[in-house]
């Protein structure tokens, strides 16, 4: 799954209880999965704090989770209880109630004591958070962190703030043969799928023959949508077009912002096929949430592009809503389609900073190091072993004991490890799971190609660059849906053009300069330590 600017985080919440991989906490390599499983919970990560406080010895710390769509805002129940004791420490949670919250708290000096957050750039300044280094110098304790964790979690100031959730290294996601990528998907409905015979779905040439059948023959149901926060990335990976909206991709050897993707060109041929035959509505254009879900339970919608865990969620709430229909993710489309492949520049999406506001940075630090174990993931994520799940017999996968898609709010488990996963613990629960989100991922990791020296092109929060790339991020979303429904082919394309011609005069061309300066020399770097196992 990718860090999209607000929308794409805002998804990648209903969207998708999820799933991936990283090697943090313990920071060594494995000697196999059994082996790895047993030894985890033993890394100085886990072990620095003993627990067993007093209630008088136990203090309540402000937690700022920013993201808008946080599920929790209570620290409580059977999980956050167990964390209570072994650090003695309570959360008064605060979610934003808009995107620009976190500013706001910056220009204040006043960011509570512990910030869960994307803005990696933002917060990545030693006036405003302090470096994991000197926290560790000042409270004699070792960081243990995997080399290429390190490296890709470096910010340009050469400090060291966070480790940014869903990365895992190359030699982590390979000892883990399980672990799979977070990536996007479509479900559609299983009931109107086989009225109409099942038709074999290989290609996207099947996928629009389906869709003008559900059109000829079920004229109250809208063929197809997309999710706001997702916007389609499935179908541009079945086109071979970057799924970014933000950030850099490489054409040819050469990083170039996202919206000069000359893959985007064949998606956006398709989309306007689908639009002018009527398989789409305006109003998923103007949509800003979840409205293609509120659809598909509604009873009015044939197929949605979402999350590859799509259809699982939509089962739970269809179920839970007592409607008597049920969806399916398309899988097989995803390794047949020719030309379908995306690149993942994932480095993270969100990571825990401890500001120069904190109240008690040495217990902070602890918890945060924990948390980036093996021991700490697994409890904040899956619950406690034995009672919520237990190892498969080779210990390469939890098996649950409840509806990872759908966990006990009340006990306080998953969303809690959303704060800190390494890509590998949130995507394992899904492999004992019979639903579709695990094998759409495989699937999707079959034509995956990691590169996350292009994630780790980041602009400076206020730099030029990233004005340039503001700038490109809004025409990219605003003429998306002008080209999208162009009244032919011939305007579609010519819109499109318009677009790319518009990227340069806004500095595209400049930011490209800018990138392959970073690009090549990084590159050169992350190659050297790539396959280190720790």
């Amino acid at each position: 799954m990718k860090r999209k600017s607000m929308k794409k985080v805002l998804a990648a919440i209903l969207a998708a209880s999820m799933l991936v991989m990283a090697g943090c906490g313990s920071g060594t390599g494995q000697t196999g999965t059994a082996e790895k499983a047993e030894s985890d919970t033993t890394d100085t990560a886990a072990s620095d704090s003993t627990g067993g406080y007093s209630e008088d010895e136990i203090i309540t710390l402000k937690l700022f989770c920013d993201e808008v769509w946080w599920p929790y805002t209570d620290w409580s129940g059977r999980i956050p209880d167990i964390v209570t004791e072994k650090f003695g420490i309570k959360f008064e949670v605060t979610v934003p109630t808009d995107v620009n919250q976190l500013n706001m708290m910056i220009a204040s000096g006043d960011l509570g004591d512990l910030v869960c957050s994307g803005k990696f750039t933002r917060l990545c300044d030693n006036n405003i958070c302090y470096t994991l280094d000197e926290l560790a110098e000042k409270y004699q304790t070792s960081l243990d962190i995997h080399s290429v964790m390190r490296f890709v979690n470096t910010a340009d100031d050469g400090k060291l703030y966070t480790l940014m959730a869903g990365y895992s290294p190359d030699s982590v996601m390979e000892e883990w043969e399980k672990s799979v990528y977070e990536q996007a998907g479509v479900a559609i409905r299983t009931d109107i799928y086989e009225e109409l015979g099942s038709p074999e779905l290989k290609n996207l040439d099947d996928f629009t023959n389906l869709l003008q059948q559900v059109k000829d023959n079920y004229p109250d149901i809208v063929p197809f949508a997309y999710n706001y926060s997702f916007t389609n990335d499935y179908i541009k990976i079945m086109t071979g077009a970057t799924v970014n909206e933000d950030g850099f991709v490489d054409v040819d050897g050469k990083a170039v912002p996202f919206i000069m993707d000359p893959n985007l060109a064949d998606y956006y041929k398709i989309m306007n096929d689908w639009y002018r035959k009527g398989f789409m509505t305006d109003e998923n254009f103007a949509w800003t949430g979840t409205e293609d879900e509120e659809l598909m339970l509604s009873g009015k919608l044939f197929a949605h592009s979402c999350n590859a865990n799509t259809a699982d969620m939509d089962n739970a709430k269809l179920e839970q809503a007592g409607l008597d229909f049920r969806c399916k993710t398309i899988i097989d489309m995803t390794t047949t389609q020719p030309g379908a492949h995306w690149i993942s520049t994932n480095v993270g999406w969100r990571g825990l900073f401890i500001p120069k506001s904190c109240s008690d940075p040495e217990r902070v630090l602890a918890f945060v190091k924990w948390i980036w174990s093996e021991e700490g993931q697994r409890l904040l994520l899956w619950g406690e072993e034995g009672k919520d799940w237990e190892w498969s017999e080779d210990k390469s996968y939890p098996i649950m004991n409840y509806n990872f898609e759908s966990p006990d709010s009340a006990a306080g488990m998953k969303y809690w490890g959303w704060m800190y996963h390494d890509g590998k613990n949130n995507v394992l629960p899904g492999v004992g799971n019979e639903g579709d989100t695990y094998k759409a991922r495989v699937a999707l990791k079959e034509i995956c190609e990691v590169n996350p020296v292009l994630g780790m092109l980041r602009m400076g929060a206020d730099s030029n660059e990233q004005v340039i790339m503001d700038n490109l991020k809004d025409l990219y979303m605003n003429e998306s849906t002008n080209i999208i429904t162009a009244p032919s082919e011939e305007e579609c394309s010519k819109r499109y053009q318009n677009m790319l011609q518009t990227a340069r005069d806004m500095g595209a061309d400049q930011l490209t300069e800018w990138a392959n300066q970073k690009y090549v020399e990084k590159k050169s770097e992350y190659d050297k330590i790539k396959n280190n196992k720790e």
